[in-house]
């Protein structure tokens, strides 16, 4: 539970429902001889501070913490470090709680909801989030807030619940201790979780190095307008901070998005709990209320913004990196063009040149023996012909020039030696760019499932919907394909990607490979 710090005013503590927190739960490591318990007492020793730090954010009165820290501390160790460590978030937990003012029965439930709290979390975390950089896009970051949300909704329904039964509450203040508990827990791990996603591993010296001084300049601006905002009085001034944490949002992404949040809700909480500030009124319900709201909107923006402008700088990056590719891969197809016409059909026309000259040379001497050169000079014609075919082979398929994407893909099935089922794929003519590129991605598709994947079937599907062609090959092979290189895979995400399209590529292993893409197109002949 976040937030209800125990004081010696029992009485009325519990009639609001505030109460202390409990612990967590955790996944296995290797570890040397006594490396696990020195590994668990440093665990505790994180909970222990995190706690009391937040009990040094407290109300007068029956005070109720405005974040549960620890929470946040229990989810990311459990998240980085593995889910047997969980004894060390009990431990903790219970080394800063006090049970024996509730009934047995109370705080066993508080307890088991709570290490259900940091568990659950943990596991959804892993689950829903990218397992590296996991803030770094927004589908990402939303699979972050939802296993804290799910996380935390489990320890305040269960807590509540286990002290309405006991009678620590009564059923009329249910909801508002469900509210406040949520709350808390929620802000408490949505500012240090992402902290320690954020910073663990750690950046890379080069990148603090460029980034110090504008990091710096950030955290003292957020610090400066959240004071201002503290002393100025009013709600007019209480985002006065958003400013300076957008900029560190788009400036600095998630490191420097998490650090300036952190700097932000700590002024802010330690000016309201000295009743300073928009959020310092005399009602606890309210003030808790608006505080914590004012923790996890700023928060949650700063974090979004930070996946968003990552989003956009690693897009950015791609491009340059795919147009790179491109532009190596168009000057090695010459180089390749210029040594197969070197060392191939030119030979071989300079050889017809010869070929012919002596059959003209023959045909003046003796006509009758020049029919056999000829006839030598037309086989070179031939087999030149069949060179110069191959040279270009896959430039532009005939069929795919003349009839369109749905013909092209039918020969290809034709002639592939594995079942492929064809679902959907469009019967109209779409424009030169998305046929070939759509084209290729099923070639390429074809060609790996056949050669590596050792599929026994394939399904190709095919729409158009508002714009965009949606392409999907589905094989049912050994999986474990991976984007390497210049050409294969690679090549593909690149030529989709130039054409301002999306390429993805899921494939497990023993489960299969699905190569899906997403291409700008337009009916043939469109403006």
């Amino acid at each position: 539970m976040a937030g209800i710090a125990y004081t010696g005013r029992r009485l009325e503590a519990r009639s609001r429902g505030l109460w202390p927190p409990a612990g967590a739960l955790g996944r296995r490591t290797r570890y040397p001889r006594g490396g696990y318990a020195l590994e668990l007492t440093l665990v505790v020793a994180l909970y222990y501070v995190a706690a009391h730090v937040g009990y040094a954010f407290e109300f007068a009165g029956p005070v109720a913490a405005v974040v549960w820290l620890p929470v946040g501390v229990g989810i990311a160790i459990l998240y980085l470090r593995g889910l047997w460590l969980w004894p060390g978030i009990v431990i903790g937990d219970l080394l800063v709680n006090n049970y024996s003012a509730l009934p047995v029965g109370a705080a066993i439930g508080q307890t088991f909801g709570n290490l259900l709290e940091v568990v659950i979390a943990a596991v959804l975390l892993r689950r829903l989030a990218a397992r590296h950089a996991p803030l770094a896009t927004r589908s990402s970051l939303a699979g972050v807030l939802a296993a804290i949300a799910a996380g935390v909704a489990v320890s305040a329904t269960i807590g509540s619940l286990s002290l309405l039964i006991a009678g620590v509450i009564s059923a009329g203040s249910l909801a508002h201790v469900w509210r406040t508990w949520w709350l808390g827990d929620f802000c408490g791990a949505v500012i240090v979780l992402p902290l320690a996603l954020a910073w663990f591993p750690p950046p890379r010296r080069d990148w603090l190095l460029a980034h110090a001084l504008e990091m710096v300049l950030a955290l003292i601006v957020v610090f400066a307008l959240s004071m201002i905002a503290l002393h100025g009085g009013g709600h007019h001034l209480s985002y006065l901070a958003f400013p300076a944490l957008v900029w560190a949002a788009v400036r600095l992404g998630p490191r420097g998005a998490t650090l300036a949040v952190t700097v932000g809700a700590g002024v802010m909480v330690w000016g309201t709990t000295h009743y300073l500030g928009p959020f310092a009124v005399h009602s606890i319900s309210s003030s808790l209320l608006e505080i914590q709201l004012y923790l996890a909107v700023s928060a949650v923006s700063a974090l979004a913004l930070a996946a968003l402008a990552s989003e956009r700088e690693a897009l950015a990056e791609n491009v340059r990196a795919s147009r790179t590719r491109i532009v190596m891969a168009a000057d090695e197809e010459r180089r390749r063009v210029e040594r197969n016409l070197h060392d191939g059909a030119q030979g071989r026309l300079v050889a017809l040149a010869a070929q012919l000259s002596l059959a003209a040379d023959e045909a003046r001497t003796w006509p009758g023996g020049a029919a056999a050169s000829l006839d030598t000079a037309r086989e070179e014609v031939l087999s030149s012909i069949d060179e110069l075919r191959d040279l270009v082979h896959g430039i532009h398929p005939v069929s795919l020039r003349r009839f369109g994407l749905a013909r092209a893909v039918e020969e290809l099935a034709a002639r592939s030696s594995m079942p492929i089922e064809r679902v959907e794929l469009p019967g109209v003519r779409l424009d030169e760019t998305a046929e070939v590129t759509a084209y290729y991605v099923v070639l390429e598709a074809l060609t790996n499932a056949g050669r590596h994947a050792n599929a026994g079937r394939v399904t190709v599907r095919a729409r158009l919907e508002g714009g965009i062609l949606a392409l999907e090959v589905r094989d049912d092979g050994v999986g474990g394909a991976i984007e390497l290189g210049e050409r294969g895979l690679q090549g593909l995400r690149d030529r989709v990607e130039a054409t301002g399209g999306t390429f993805s590529v899921e494939s497990l292993s023993e489960r299969g490979t699905r190569v899906a893409a997403m291409i700008p197109a337009r009916l043939a002949g469109a403006g």
